[in-house]
């Protein structure tokens, strides 16, 4: 079972993190996932973030995951990416099973201008997460994986 985190930092128990999801999408709220990465020399941390926003509350609540693994496998952008998208949408899925009528989005750490180096992989990633039924967000709107994941890589 993966150790989750309140966005403060404290352990929660998977299924406590769930009975708040549960409360949280009874009010109406939506979930938002996002995963980001930080290459280091000898490993690569993967972060990824659940946030719960858009009910009648003010502000936003969110968990987090960290994973560390070997970096060798993960040097290829297109990899890492790749398993960014894939963690994410692991994480989709397992809510989504326990909440069939959820509203989740996936937001993607990649961007569309000219300067970004993961532009060419907007379609494909968008594809895959269409394909499996999530609404997708990058850059400068993918804020769940831009923002609250990657301040969980450092």
């Amino acid at each position: 079972m993966k150790i989750w985190y309140t966005g403060s930092g404290n352990e929660i128990a998977y299924q406590e993190m769930l009975v708040e999801i549960d409360e949280y999408l009874k009010s109406g709220g939506k979930v938002f996932i996002g995963t980001d990465s930080q290459l280091k020399s000898d490993y690569c941390v993967f972060a990824t973030a659940i946030c719960l926003h858009g009910n009648e509350r003010k502000g936003g609540k969110y968990y987090f995951h960290k994973k560390r693994t070997n970096s060798k496998k993960h040097h290829v952008l297109q990899t890492r990416i790749m398993q960014e998208v894939k963690r994410s949408i692991d994480t989709a899925m397992n809510l989504l099973e326990k909440y069939p009528d959820a509203d989740i989005e996936v937001h993607v750490d990649i961007g569309t201008t000219p300067r970004s180096a993961t532009r060419n992989m907007v379609d494909s990633v968008k594809g895959w997460l269409s394909g499996v039924g999530f609404a997708c967000k990058v850059k400068p709107d993918s804020w769940a994986s831009s923002s609250v994941a990657d301040g969980h890589t450092k």
